[in-house]
């Protein structure tokens, strides 16, 4: 190799060295936003394509842009009558203005879950804990209607916002267990009940036709002897109906 191609491949290999120090490289992924600073001074927002630029005075900043899942476990919470309860909360958000975003908050997903933390203490104060069994669409409107604003400061649209679930202390579910025994028991009652009332009714409704009509009563009493050894008792008078008398034998 002569002394030319060396001292070439050096100059090239100088020349590469100084442009990755001087200048840098990224690549915006169609989910994200690029936004760009130069001399630190917001510039534009950038879509998704590789981009070069001088690292002495320029820099990109990536913003994903894609829908983000907010899970917050277990948060123990003060009902408005005093009962300690344990909710999780459940819902979706995505980075609409990531210019407002990076410029309004250091830390603008830190910042989000504190707002729906907050209320969803302030809602769940508000009720009692039969009211939240209850009403828990209602909850879910309140929570959404209070970090929707917040949200959208920080340049951020939620989706949904909702509870997940509502964990009970030991003692509470020990005691839910039993009214919903207490609950079955009643209305098997109930239906044993409503049974015997029916039977009365059929009773009723039988002795007001036999009343009426004397002849019904011996048709049935007939109908009976003839079935087999039966013992029929009837409060009837005697000059009203005939009674007969099966035969011996």
């Amino acid at each position: 190799m002569g002394p030319e191609i060396v001292l070439l491949l050096a100059v090239i290999l100088f020349i590469v060295v100084i442009y990755s120090k001087l200048f840098s490289k990224i690549v915006v992924y169609e989910f994200q936003k690029g936004l760009l600073y130069r001399k630190g001074t917001f510039v534009k927002l950038l879509g998704a394509g590789r981009y070069r630029f001088l690292k002495a005075n320029t820099d990109i900043q990536v913003v994903d842009i894609r829908r983000a899942l907010l899970s917050m476990p277990g948060q123990e919470i003060l009902t408005k009558d005093n009962i300690g309860l344990k909710l999780s909360l459940c819902g979706f958000f995505e980075v609409t203005d990531p210019v407002k975003a990076k410029h309004q908050s250091q830390n603008y997903l830190n910042e989000f879950y504190n707002h729906a933390q907050i209320a969803l203490r302030d809602v769940i104060s508000a009720y009692t804990m039969d009211e939240l069994l209850e009403k828990k669409g209602d909850i879910d409107a309140q929570l959404l209607s209070k970090v929707t604003d917040k949200a959208a400061a920080l340049g951020l649209a939620v989706t949904s916002l909702a509870v997940k679930d509502i964990m009970l202390p030991a003692n509470l579910k020990k005691a839910f267990s039993g009214i919903l025994e207490a609950r079955k028991e009643a209305q098997k009652q109930l239906e044993k009940a409503r049974g015997e009332q029916a039977v009365l009714r059929n009773l009723a409704n039988s002795s007001a036709m036999l009343e009426g009509n004397p002849m019904l009563l011996q048709a049935r009493i007939i109908q009976s002897l003839s079935t087999g050894n039966n013992t029929v008792i009837f409060n009837a008078p005697d000059n009203d109906v005939i009674i007969p008398k099966k035969s011996a034998g």
